[in-house]
């Protein structure tokens, strides 16, 4: 399915003006680059709904974390708590890619980070947001400012970052025989 859907976005953007083209690649790697205040007002409304329900859907995951009977025992409906969780996730998700494309490897460093600096007593969701946001304002810093004077979409720092982290990650995995 993903490699019929990536000929189809190849196939559109042979159909475009190279203009159009550039600006589609750009946004397909991922960029903040000549976002203005004109983007954080349409996405804030979003932003503004979204993350008070990611915040109170905090404490469901913490008591979905104890298993599925023990929530149960919380008075926590299991499933409910899941399709609530899933829709919010999917929904920022939505509006940050909206908002600059699909910039890899960001929650998948920004996890375990903030996971590490919080302690395993809970669910790290505010810890990971600004771990995420520091990741992605320092990627985008050395997207700017590394490569001489070429700049880079931020998508693509991420993902020298988070490729090499993701096989350091299943190599320790694989040598742990458990994955945390």
């Amino acid at each position: 399915m993903a490699a019929m859907l990536t000929s189809v976005v190849s196939y559109c953007l042979t159909r475009v003006d190279v203009y159009e083209a550039r600006d589609a690649l750009v946004w397909l790697t991922g960029s903040l680059n000549a976002k203005t205040w004109t983007t954080v007002s349409v996405l804030a409304p979003g932003v503004a709904v979204l993350i008070p329900l990611a915040l109170l859907a905090g404490r469901r995951l913490a008591a979905l974390r104890l298993g599925d009977d023990a929530t149960r025992g919380l008075g926590v409906p299991v499933q409910r708590s899941r399709l609530a969780l899933l829709v919010v996730a999917v929904a920022l998700a939505a509006v940050a890619t909206a908002a600059v494309g699909p910039v890899t490897f960001v929650a998948f460093v920004a996890g375990p980070i903030a996971r590490r600096l919080a302690g395993d007593n809970g669910v790290a969701l505010v810890p990971a947001a600004l771990v995420g946001a520091l990741v992605l304002t320092a990627a985008d810093l050395a997207a700017q400012h590394a490569f001489g004077g070429v700049q880079f979409p931020v998508g693509v720092v991420t993902s020298i970052v988070g490729a090499p982290y993701l096989l350091w990650l299943l190599a320790n995995t694989n040598r742990i025989g458990h994955g945390g």
